[in-house]
C-alpha cells in the first residue's frame, strides 16, 4: 500500500523556468500578432512607427467655389431673346459680305516696299588719284549707296563684255578699293586707254548667286588719258 501512494517527485526549478519563458514568447507572439493586424486595419495609429503620409483633403474642394458665379446667367438670359428676335431679318448677314470689299484694297497700301539699285550716268575722267600709272592705265570702277545713302559693302559687282578684240568677265565686291570711298570698286581693264563703242561693255550688281540685282549699265570707253577712267555710282532706290 505504501508503494502505490509514493510521492510524485517535484519539478525542478530548471523546468519551471523554461515553461515561464514559454509561456513569455506565446504572450510576445500573440501582442505582435495583435498589433499588427491593428496597423493593418488602421495604418493611422499613433503607434505605427511607418506611417503612410497624409493625403491632402482640400486638392479637389476648390471646385465647388466657383459654381456661385454661374448664377449671373440670369441677368444674360433676357438679351439672349432680344437677339433671337433680331434674327428674324435674314437680309442682314449679307452686310458681313459688303465689308470684305475694303479690306480687299487694304493688303495693297501695307505691302513690303521693295527696292532695286540704278546707276547714274557713267562719267570719264583721267586717272589722277586712283593709282600711280597715270595713262599707262585703264579701268572702271565706283561706289554703292542703299536708299538711305549709306555705302554698300561686300555687293557682287560684274563687268562682262568685248574691250579691244579681247572676251572680258570679271567679278569683284564692294569695299574692295576703298581709295574711291568704303564701298568703291575697280576693274583692272588694260594699261593704256582703249575705245569702244555703247554695249561693248556692261556692268551690273549680283548677288552671292550671281543673279542680277540691277539692269546691266552699257559703258563707253575711250582712247585717251583724260578719259581713261569709267566712274559708275550705284545708287537703291524704291520700285
Amino acid at each position: 500500500m505504501d508503494d502505490v501512494y509514493e510521492q510524485r517527485p517535484r519539478m525542478s526549478l530548471g523546468r519551471l523556468i523554461v515553461n515561464l519563458i514559454t509561456l513569455l514568447v506565446l504572450l510576445a507572439a500573440l501582442g505582435a500578432g495583435l498589433v499588427l493586424g491593428a496597423v493593418f486595419l488602421n495604418p493611422y495609429l499613433p503607434f505605427n512607427p511607418y506611417p503612410p503620409p497624409t493625403l491632402p483633403p482640400t486638392v479637389g474642394f476648390p471646385t465647388p467655389t466657383n459654381t456661385p458665379a454661374r448664377f449671373l446667367p440670369a441677368t444674360w438670359t433676357p438679351t439672349v431673346t432680344q437677339t433671337a428676335v433680331a434674327s428674324e431679318t435674314p437680309t442682314a448677314t449679307i452686310t458681313p459680305t459688303e465689308t470684305l470689299a475694303p479690306t480687299l484694297g487694304t493688303p495693297g497700301t501695307q505691302g513690303p516696299v521693295t527696292y532695286r539699285f540704278e546707276a547714274d550716268p557713267q562719267v570719264a575722267m583721267p586717272n589722277s588719284f586712283i593709282n600711280g600709272e597715270g595713262c599707262n592705265w585703264m579701268g572702271v570702277g565706283g561706289q554703292v549707296f542703299d536708299a538711305s545713302e549709306a555705302p554698300v559693302v561686300l555687293q557682287g559687282v560684274r563687268l562682262e563684255g568685248e574691250l579691244g578684240g579681247a572676251r572680258i568677265s570679271m567679278d569683284t565686291l564692294t569695299g574692295s578699293a576703298t581709295v574711291l570711298g568704303p564701298s568703291g570698286y575697280i576693274f583692272d581693264l588694260a594699261d593704256h586707254p582703249i575705245a569702244s563703242n555703247l554695249g561693248g561693255l556692261a556692268v551690273q550688281l549680283v548677288d552671292q548667286s550671281g543673279l542680277p540685282l540691277s539692269d546691266p549699265v552699257l559703258l563707253t570707253t575711250y582712247d585717251t588719258c583724260d578719259e581713261n577712267f569709267i566712274l559708275v555710282i550705284w545708287r537703291q532706290v524704291a520700285q
